[in-house]
């Protein structure tokens, strides 16, 4: 999978992350600071030879799967298809 690819699937999780109907207000905010964090990682075009925000991203999005997977299962499933993703791009 190249960059493009890896951003390709970024961008259709923020969409999915704003899409999605949150349950409570806690979730509501959680969904939102999670979009935002990928739009800070889209908009920032890291590379691989500067990968830290996809580090950070990669961790955050494993707090997100544990916090949304009862509530949202489907959201769940992208979130750790993009973690695998990351995982297989060796970042």
């Amino acid at each position: 999978m190249d960059q493009d690819q890896l951003h390709r699937l970024l961008a259709q999780l923020h969409a999915e992350l704003l899409a999605a109907r949150p349950v409570d207000a806690e979730s509501r905010a959680g969904l939102e600071r999670l979009a935002q964090d990928i739009r800070s990682v889209l908009d920032a075009k890291p590379t691989p030879e500067s990968a830290e925000p996809y580090h950070a991203m990669q961790s955050k999005l494993k707090d997100a799967v544990t916090t949304f997977e009862a509530s949202h299962p489907q959201l769940s499933k992208t979130i750790e298809q993009v973690i695998e993703t990351l995982a297989l791009y060796n970042l």
